[in-house]
């Protein structure tokens, strides 16, 4: 399951929605349709349906769009906003603790 990352803070509006990194002290400000995803994830738990919900309104290929819709939650996890609960976390080894 994904969530935003503990240090993390957002606000969804009729532009989109503003996620705070506190971490980075960095903005992320997501378009309208970006704001689709974040909401499905934050509110909904997960964008199951959602390239349907996307795609077939706008005579889209619903595959497609959901190809894109991974593609923009794998960049959200790399820039460290969202967290896969369903991955074990790294443990980083000190090498004074051996």
């Amino acid at each position: 399951m994904l969530i935003p990352a503990p240090h993390v803070h957002h606000a969804t509006g009729p532009s989109g929605t503003a996620v705070l990194d506190v971490r980075r002290g960095a903005w992320l400000m997501l378009d309208p349709d970006a704001s689709k995803i974040w909401h499905a994830i934050t509110v909904r738990g997960g964008t199951a349906g959602l390239a349907d919900e996307i795609a077939v309104p706008t005579g889209q290929d619903p595959q497609a769009v959901g190809g894109q819709i991974d593609t923009f939650v794998d960049e959200l996890v790399v820039a460290g906003v969202l967290v896969d609960t369903d991955r074990p976390r790294r443990v980083h080894r000190r090498w004074w603790r051996r």
